[in-house]
């Protein structure tokens, strides 16, 4: 009877291993990941928050912003859209999209730039400027700071506007006598600088800083520039996934900052110089070159403490509203 029972007893233990061990099996199988986020981003400085994701195939990059970037607001098809967070909570709060402020990538590396004239003074009624992106916190930077702090006063045929910085960067280095001054950001320019240095004679450029001189006119850390935004329904099914995601990107952040080797090599095992070009907007020799100095503007941990706060600053001292709570996440 004891040896009977002792058997059936053993028996039941071992039924109830089998479950336990099952369930132990699923939870660790339920361990979010972020390998089903898709995303979209411009090329050119956000990228670097993703590089290492180069031969990811659900990130898509776009040379073109207006082409490219602006119409994935107004659909469900990725899971986050990298953009201009100034301008993206703009088009977010005026066409009520299904998208949230998640986190900011990057601030300014936006410069004024002349092969022509040698200081700011120089500037007269119809010399002309190339900007980009009309809307975009550089060209927006730069009219406060001209008007306001600069006293240039010019007409708006004077202003022409490219569809990207990539667009300047080619006029600079194509003619870099076609306009009195030019808008530009990292890493673009130093691109320029570098195919400018090459030509005979060989172009020098008066160099102007515009984040320097909003932190001197206004008191503010920088100049906002990249963000990332969320849709709203793919984080209401897939939090922890798109938790991993932001964290993750945050983690390359802090990398781009403190450690250009480890990015650089990263880009490296993407592809040739033209194939990274492509994908990311740069080499990784610029990369090289930039990232001792972070001139992409990536932000690291805790260089912006309130999302809400380091948008509205900005947004305000431009003449406009604080944003919304319900345009974060």
């Amino acid at each position: 009877m004891f040896a009977k029972e002792k058997k059936i007893n053993m028996n039941k233990h071992s039924f109830l291993l089998v479950p336990l061990a099952a369930l132990a099996l699923a939870a660790c199988g339920t361990t979010a990941t972020s390998k089903d986020v898709k995303w979209i981003s411009p090329v050119g400085s956000p990228a670097l928050a993703f590089y290492d994701q180069g031969k990811n195939t659900n990130w898509t990059t776009a040379a073109d912003p207006a082409t490219g970037i602006v119409p994935a607001f107004a659909t469900d098809d990725v899971d986050a859209i990298v953009f201009d967070g100034i301008s993206g909570l703009n088009l977010i709060a005026k066409n009520n999209r299904n998208y949230q402020l998640a986190s900011w990538i990057s601030g300014g590396n936006f410069y004024l730039v002349s092969a022509k004239h040698t200081s700011l003074s120089d500037f007269a009624a119809g010399q002309t400027i190339e900007t980009f992106v009309k809307t975009g916190n550089a060209t927006r930077a730069f009219e406060k700071l001209a008007k306001d702090k600069w006293g240039w006063s010019y007409a708006d045929t004077d202003l022409h506007v490219e569809a990207g910085v990539s667009a300047v960067g080619t006029a600079l280095t194509g003619n870099p006598a076609s306009f009195d001054y030019f808008v530009i950001a990292e890493p673009v320019l130093t691109a320029a600088k570098t195919a400018l240095a090459k030509q005979t004679p060989a172009v020098s450029l008066f160099e102007v800083s515009l984040q320097d001189e909003w932190k001197k006119a206004y008191n503010q850390a920088t100049i906002p520039a990249a963000a990332l935004f969320v849709n709203k329904t793919s984080y209401s099914k897939n939090k922890d996934s798109i938790d991993v995601f932001i964290k993750e990107m945050q983690t390359r952040q802090d990398d781009a900052a403190a450690n250009a080797t480890k990015v650089s090599e990263a880009i490296v095992a993407y592809g040739d110089e033209t194939e990274q070009k492509t994908r990311f907007g740069f080499t990784s020799t610029l990369v090289s070159n930039l990232q001792k100095a972070n001139k992409f503007g990536i932000f690291k941990t805790g260089d912006i403490s309130d999302k809400k706060s380091f948008a509205n600053d900005f947004n305000v001292t431009l003449g406009g509203a604080a944003f919304a709570d319900s345009l974060f996440l």
